[in-house]
């Protein structure tokens, strides 16, 4: 990977340490500039302070909930559990639990995209039983 594909790969920012540079001669200390590149994640997706994930349910856990957690990067579980139904392609936001914002105590938010796992194929006895509960 060449460094300009590394970079559009990234998230790339700047951190300005204002007069904190070598001086210049007989003049003003100049500013220290680092410039800080955000390597892409196995499992979370950055999008500035917000983080963007993907969770592959069942059928069934779609239909009636489920227990789950995620475990951040930082290593604390965020619960994403539900009691309720979740469709296919479903969005949840989890408010403050994204990156943190420079220089604050505020962090972003954690977007979950739910995945549902449909089954490839149902015996003709499962197909009588699901249409006997939601026909």
């Amino acid at each position: 990977m060449s460094d300009s594909d590394e970079m559009n790969s990234a998230i790339l920012q700047e951190v300005v340490f204002y007069e904190d540079g070598e001086p210049i001669i007989d003049g003003e200390p100049g500013d220290l500039k680092f410039r800080i590149r955000t390597a892409a994640h196995d499992r979370f997706k950055r999008e500035g302070n917000d983080l963007h994930t993907t969770i592959t349910i069942t059928l069934v856990q779609a239909l009636v909930g489920f227990e789950k957690t995620v475990k951040q990067l930082d290593d604390h579980l965020v619960d994403i559990s539900s009691k309720g139904i979740t469709r296919p392609k479903e969005v949840r936001k989890f408010k403050g639990e994204g990156m943190p914002l420079h220089f604050s105590n505020k962090k972003g938010d954690l977007y979950v995209t739910f995945e549902v796992l449909f089954p490839n194929s149902l015996t003709d006895d499962q197909k009588t039983k699901i249409k006997a509960v939601l026909g």
